[in-house]
Order: C-alpha cells, then structure tokens, then sequence
C-alpha cells in the first residue's frame, strides 16, 4: 500500500500561490479602513529619495495597497490617488522614479491598470 500524501508536499512547496504566500508570512497586519500603514524601515528607504511630496505619496499608497491585498503584486488604480490630489502623470512619473531606484517592477497590460510588484517589500 503507497502512502496517500507521498510527493503531496513536494507539489505544494512548488505551486505559485504558496510560494506567494510565504511572501507574506512576516508582513504586518491589513491597515483599518482610512489609514496608510508603512514600516519606518521603507519610510527610512525611500523618504531621503523622493523629490517630490508626489513621489513619497505614491510609494506609501503602493505599500498600503500591497498589506491590503497581501500580496506584492497589485494594481495600483488612479482613482485613489485623485481622492489625494495626485494625478495620472504624477503616479507614472513616481512610479519610473521607483523602477529607477530599484524598488518596484511594473507591466501595462491592455487597458487595465499597471500591475506593479513591489520589492522592497514588508
């Protein structure tokens, strides 16, 4: 008789959405509705490079997203950064500002939001 979950763990440990999650085992907890929760560890990295209030915004905004949807990977929409006065030109401006500097990747796809994947992440 063969073991029922033989190579079960194996299969699992190589499946992307566990390995995302494993991302996330040390992250903090979800920030309450209305708040930008942010490590003082990324506020210390990226702070002394922005240029620009713009810049700094769009960063803390693409971290808090990242806690709210516990992945490092998200779309970061246009429609919240105007609640905060930033525009469509200044969140592409900050986000090649953030690809330069090594903190981020982003891909457009068709029409939809840009998919952006943080890397300085938690």
């Amino acid at each position: 008789m063969t073991n029922l979950f033989e190579g079960v763990f194996e299969s699992v440990e190589n499946d992307p959405l566990w390995q995302r999650a494993g991302l996330m085992v040390g992250a903090p907890p979800r920030p309450p509705k209305g708040y930008v929760t942010v490590s003082l560890g990324y506020l210390a990295r990226v702070m002394p490079m922005a240029s620009t209030p713009g810049q700094l915004v769009v960063a803390l905004m693409l971290y808090r997203e990242c806690l709210v949807r516990r992945s490092n990977t998200v779309a970061l929409t246009n429609g919240e950064l105007r609640k905060l006065g930033i525009s469509r030109q200044t969140k592409y401006r900050a986000l090649r500002w953030l690809e330069g500097v090594g903190a981020v990747t982003a891909g457009s796809r068709n029409g939809r939001s840009t998919r952006i994947t943080l890397l300085w992440f938690p």
